[in-house]
């Protein structure tokens, strides 16, 4: 039996389809703060992998102004997912390489 994930969070042992469309966005920023008051603009279409490494790929300091929108999948809550959780998702052991 799959677990539900906690909300912002993924669930490790559910499978998750890479191959899915995905939009890279970033927030416009004021001080390297996401102003929320805005909308993002997306930065990069592709599949979900795609997203997590063109995000991955962004210095640093910045990552905290993106997101990556695609669709639900069992393994996540919702369909935006944060730096923290793609990052998290990248590190799974069936996480496509290059």
């Amino acid at each position: 039996m799959f677990e539900i994930p906690a909300p912002g969070t993924f669930a490790e042992n559910i499978p998750i389809a890479y191959d899915a469309p995905a939009d890279l966005k970033k927030w416009p920023s004021l001080n390297n703060q996401r102003v929320t008051s805005k909308t993002p603009y997306m930065v990069y279409n592709g599949t979900l992998a795609d997203c997590i490494r063109e995000l991955l790929a962004k210095p640093i300091k910045q990552i905290s102004l993106y997101d990556i929108v695609t669709e639900r999948q069992p393994a996540f809550e919702g369909n935006v997912l944060s730096p923290g959780i793609a990052a998290e998702i990248a590190m799974r052991k069936d996480f496509p390489r290059r």
